[in-house]
C-alpha cells in the first residue's frame, strides 16, 4: 500500500483527522516534519472526488452552525439550531469555525473580569458537550480563534508536536472532524478569514468560482447570488451564535454594525438561505 492509499483509507474509512494521519504516515516520510506530512496528506485529500460527494443524507439540506465562540455563545442558540435543523430536515451539519473563543490567551487585550485560561477551557469543554449530544457528527471549518493556541505556541517556538490535538484538547469525539475547508456537493465551506464586509461571502465565491459558505464577519448574515450564462453561485454568510452581552465581546459595544445571530441552510450548489434567530429565542 502506497502513502496515498493509506491516507485515503485513514481519512475516509477510519475518519481520522489530518493531525492523526500525519503521525501515522511518518514511516513513508521519515525526513519530513509533522506539519510537512500534514500538508502532504491535505494536498492529496483536498481535491479528492470522495470529498465532493456526501457520504450520507443524500438530497437532504445541510445545516450550518455560525461562529459560536464557546463558552460565550448565546444561551438559547443551541435550541434555535435544533428547531431550525429539524424544520428543514437537515442531513449533515457543518460548523463554520471559531468553535471556541480562547479569550484568555488571545493576543488582544483581556478583560479584567475574564476567567483564567484554565477556567475558560473547562467552561468550553462543558458547554461543547451539549452540542455534541445534539449533533453527534459535525464537520468543523478551522477558524482564527480555534488556532490561537497554535499561534501563541509558535510565537514561543513551540511546534504542534508538543500540543494536544484540537479534539483531544476540547474532549470532542472523532466524529467531530476539523479541517481548513470542506467541499460538499460542489459547495465550499470555510471560516472566511480575510473575507470581510457585507459582500465578503459573495466576493469569495466569485474568486473561488464556486458557491461558498462562510462566517467570520459576525454582522453580515445573508445570502447573495451571482449568475452568468452558464450557472448561478451564491455566497452565504451564516452569521454567528454569540452572546453579545458576554465580556468577550465588550470590544464591540459601540460597533456600527451589530452581530446577526442565525444559521445557514444549504439545499444545493445553487440554493441556500440564512435563517435569523428570531425574538422568541432571546432571553426573557
Amino acid at each position: 500500500m502506497d502513502w496515498k492509499q493509506e491516507v485515503e483509507r485513514l481519512y475516509f474509512d477510519e475518519n481520522l483527522s489530518l493531525e492523526q494521519i500525519a503521525d501515522i504516515i511518518e514511516p513513508y516520510f521519515p525526513d519530513k516534519k509533522h506539519q510537512q506530512r500534514r500538508e502532504k496528506a491535505w494536498g492529496y485529500i483536498r481535491y479528492h472526488p470522495k470529498r465532493k460527494t456526501p457520504t450520507q443524507a443524500v438530497n437532504r439540506p445541510i445545516g450550518v452552525i455560525g461562529d459560536l465562540h464557546v463558552p460565550f455563545d448565546h444561551p438559547n442558540y443551541l435550541k434555535f439550531l435544533q428547531d431550525t435543523f429539524k424544520q428543514f430536515n437537515v442531513g449533515q451539519v457543518v460548523c463554520i469555525g471559531d468553535l471556541i473563543d480562547n479569550h484568555a490567551i488571545s493576543r488582544h487585550q483581556t478583560e479584567t473580569c475574564a476567567k483564567s485560561a484554565y477556567d475558560e477551557l473547562d467552561a468550553s469543554i462543558n458547554r461543547l458537550k451539549t452540542y455534541v449530544k445534539a449533533f453527534p457528527k459535525v464537520k468543523i471549518c478551522q477558524g482564527n480563534h480555534d488556532n490561537i493556541p497554535e499561534r501563541q505556541a509558535a510565537t514561543l517556538g513551540i511546534g504542534k508536536r508538543f500540543l494536544k490535538s484540537f479534539n483531544d484538547l476540547l474532549e470532542l469525539p472523532h466524529t467531530w472532524q476539523i479541517e481548513e475547508e470542506f467541499i460538499i456537493d460542489n459547495v465550499l465551506y470555510r471560516h472566511g478569514i480575510n473575507c470581510s464586509g457585507k459582500d465578503g461571502a459573495l466576493n469569495a465565491a466569485i474568486q473561488e468560482r464556486i458557491s461558498l459558505v462562510m462566517g467570520h464577519s459576525h454582522s453580515f448574515g445573508g445570502c447573495k447570488y451571482s449568475a452568468n450564462k452558464r450557472n448561478i453561485i451564491f455566497g452565504l454568510n451564516v452569521g454567528c451564535g454569540i452572546d453579545i452581552d458576554a465580556y468577550a465581546f465588550a470590544y464591540g459595544k459601540h460597533a456600527k454594525f451589530r452581530p446577526t445571530l442565525g444559521c445557514g441552510i444549504v439545499f444545493n450548489a445553487g440554493n441556500a438561505m440564512f435563517v435569523p434567530m428570531g425574538e422568541r429565542y432571546f432571553r426573557d
